[in-house]
């Protein structure tokens, strides 16, 4: 995954040239949150998006690495957790 600061158009970003979107579960359980992470052409799960703590800041593992993931109104910052 990349790091960075990126545009954020409506619930879709563009990281490392892949089209990344924020999607809603239908249904929302207490072991899944909300959003997840999915990656476009080719189509890929990332990850679910774990709250944590402030509005908009997320945790999410993609191979076996933790990030953060902030969003704003118009761009999204990820970054790697320590």
């Amino acid at each position: 995954m990349e790091t960075g600061c990126f545009v954020l158009l409506g619930n879709q970003f563009i990281a490392g040239g892949n089209k990344f979107v924020m999607k809603r579960r239908k249904k929302q359980t207490s072991e899944k949150p909300e959003l997840f992470l999915i990656q476009l052409e080719p189509f890929k799960y990332i990850s679910s998006l774990f709250p944590a703590g402030e509005e908009g800041l997320y945790t999410f593992d993609f191979e076996k690495k933790l990030y953060v993931l902030k969003r704003e109104e118009s761009k999204v910052v990820i970054t790697e957790e320590e």
